[in-house]
Parts: C-alpha cells; sequence; structure tokens
C-alpha cells in the first residue's frame, strides 16, 4: 500500500561527485562508470566516491518484485525511498583483485540497505570486470548483444624465491582465488567442473547469449533497443 505523500520519508540528495583526476573509472549521480583498468591509481577516486554514494542512502525495507513479468531491467518504477538504484556500466579490461573486492565491498553494503545494483556491459567485462558484472542483483544484470565477458584464472600476485615458501604461497593462492571466484558460483548457473574448465585458459571469451545462458546475465539489450531476457522466476532481489 501507498504510504500518505506526507508520511512519505524524503530521500536524501545525492553527494556532489567530483572527477579530480579525469580517470576512465568515475562516478556520475547514482551511475558508476568502469571504462579502464581497475587499480588502486585508476579507481583510488572513485572507491572515495562510491563510499559517500553509499553513505548517502538511506537504509530502506527489501524490495519485491516479480521478475517474471519485469519486461525490462530499466522499465520499473518504484519510489527510489522504496527502492534506490545503482546503475554499474562496464567496459574494462580487469585489473587488481584487491581493488575490485573494495568496490564490492561498497557495492554490497549498498545492497545490504536495499540498493538494487543494476550492471551493464557494453563491451567488455573481462577479469575482475565479469566478478563485478556478475555480482548485479538478479533480474537486473545486462549485456549488449555484442559485448563479452572473460573468465579466467588470472596470474599469481606472488613472486617468491624461496623453496620453504613455495608450498605456502601456492596454497594461499588456491584459498584467495577459490574465496574471489565463488560469486560465479553463487550468481551464476555454472557449475565448479564448468568453472575449472573455463579456467583452463586465459581467454575464455563468453558472447552475451553464452552468458545468458549460463545465468551470468538476465538481459541482453539488442542493437534494435529491444530486450531479451532469460526465463527468470520470482526472487528477493538484494
Amino acid at each position: 500500500m501507498q504510504q500518505p505523500e506526507s508520511k512519505r520519508p524524503q530521500r536524501r540528495a545525492l553527494p556532489e561527485i567530483l572527477n579530480r583526476s579525469g580517470q576512465k573509472n568515475y562516478i556520475s549521480g547514482n551511475k558508476v562508470f568502469i571504462l579502464g583498468q581497475i587499480d588502486s591509481t585508476s579507481c583510488n577516486e572513485l572507491i572515495g566516491n562510491l563510499s559517500n554514494l553509499v553513505d548517502s542512502l538511506d537504509w530502506v525495507p527489501l524490495y519485491e518484485l516479480n521478475l517474471a513479468k519485469l519486461q525490462s531491467p530499466y522499465l520499473f518504477f518504484p519510489d527510489p525511498s522504496d527502492c534506490p538504484v545503482i546503475d554499474i556500466y562496464l567496459d574494462s579490461p580487469g585489473g587488481s583483485m584487491s581493488t575490485t573486492k573494495s568496490i564490492m565491498t561498497l557495492l554490497n553494503l549498498a545492497r545490504n540497505k536495499g540498493a538494487i545494483i543494476r550492471t551493464m556491459v557494453m563491451g567488455t567485462a573481462a577479469s575482475c570486470a565479469s566478478i563485478i558484472a556478475v555480482q548485479g542483483t538478479p533480474g537486473f544484470r545486462t549485456m549488449y548483444e555484442q559485448s563479452y565477458n572473460l573468465i579466467h584464472y588470472g596470474y599469481s600476485v606472488y613472486d617468491v624465491d624461496k623453496p620453504t615458501e613455495i608450498d605456502k604461497a601456492a596454497k594461499y593462492e588456491k584459498e584467495m582465488r577459490k574465496n574471489f571466484f565463488a560469486p560465479y558460483l553463487q550468481y551464476t548457473s555454472l557449475t565448479q567442473n564448468e568453472l575449472d574448465e573455463l579456467q583452463k585458459t586465459e581467454y575464455s571469451m563468453l558472447s552475451a547469449r553464452e552468458c545468458l545462458r549460463h545465468g551470468m546475465c538476465d538481459w541482453i539489450l539488442m542493437p534494435d533497443g529491444k530486450f531479451v531476457k532469460r526465463r527468470i522466476t520470482k526472487q528477493k532481489t538484494r
């Protein structure tokens, strides 16, 4: 039931967003653009602005949608005070796991406050950018029809030269990457065997239609502006 207008909570104004660094990764209003390498230098200002954006959100109760009836991820009209939305636009080669974890920590804080995280892959979401793309709110993850998602294992972050440290580094590397790749198993229909197979090569480029089949996105935006959607059942959107 709609609340009387006088009792409806007022939405806070979005914080002023600055892009002093001129980086390809930046925020404008509630829109996050990740269009370049993801690392501490290119995302330093973005992470600070994203933190301010998340802080500005009021906590709202979990908003429920009948996703099976949704005709477009951009055509639903809840009041912003009921359901804030953060849009993520991606065309990135990936980058640092550590920086990606910082971005996802903030986005998941926003999700916890009731926000919908709506992702759009415009060109390529590779490596760490792929992780961000699949962690959007189920039902609100879109890929352009000519875009791609690249899943790979990546390169070791350790450079050890002592025989006694090699086994320790290998063990920690496996545990760290298992945790980092867990969203593929949580947010998509990929099995562990399928994920392992994709990560055998560094160039597992998946088309938008392949991603739709694997549950890595929910919609494909076609060149004529129409949307093709994955069959979705009603579910909570947090």
